[in-house]
């Protein structure tokens, strides 16, 4: 299509030159004809460079997008293995760090799940492991009931809300963490 397209662009100019300068019997191309075929080859090229820009542009972005979620969801699987399973929460929470020790036999030793300079680390006494890196916010949020329905205060964790979101991919990975033990507040 393109050729016959190029062909018949040629034709036109071609027809309308010669009958505007009056010439019958001419054999060959003359400058402005040459001129005027470059100028479509060159246009139709200019075209054809930036649809395949595009294409491969949109293709590296799809890419970045989907290895960035499947690394943040990776992610979000290991903060629900590490929690899932805690026994005690060592100190009090915050919106970006918590201390906690595991039942799980694989997860011995204190253990600091905590968001800090755009990565999130999960700390195994003295080693900081680095669980996906950029990130442009996290939140860790607690919620506590009365889960042993003692006539005390309420003072269990019931869940906890992890979310955090990637930098340049724009959505939101959160998931709401039940721990399987029975985990008593212990600060103030």
């Amino acid at each position: 299509m393109g050729k016959t397209l190029i062909f018949t662009v040629r034709l036109f100019a071609v027809d309308f030159f010669r009958q505007a300068m009056n010439i019958k019997n001419h054999k060959g191309l003359i400058l402005i004809e040459l001129i005027m075929s470059i100028v479509l080859i060159g246009i139709i090229a200019s075209f054809t460079g930036f649809f395949i820009y595009s294409g491969i542009n949109g293709y590296l972005r799809a890419q970045y997008i989907s290895n960035g979620s499947l690394d943040a969801q990776r992610a979000l699987d290991r903060i629900s293995l590490e929690i899932r399973d805690i026994t005690n929460i060592t100190s009090e929470p915050t919106a970006s760090a918590v201390t906690y020790t595991s039942a799980a036999p694989a997860l011995t030793g204190t253990r600091t799940l905590k968001y800090e300079g755009n990565t999130i680390f999960i700390r195994v006494e003295p080693n900081d492991y680095a669980l996906l890196e950029n990130v442009s916010s996290f939140n860790l949020t607690p919620q506590y009931a009365n889960l042993d329905n003692d006539p005390g205060p309420v003072d269990e964790v019931a869940y906890i809300d992890v979310e955090f979101n990637l930098r340049d991919i724009g959505t939101k990975f959160k998931a709401r963490i039940f721990p399987r033990n029975l985990v008593t507040r212990t600060w103030p």
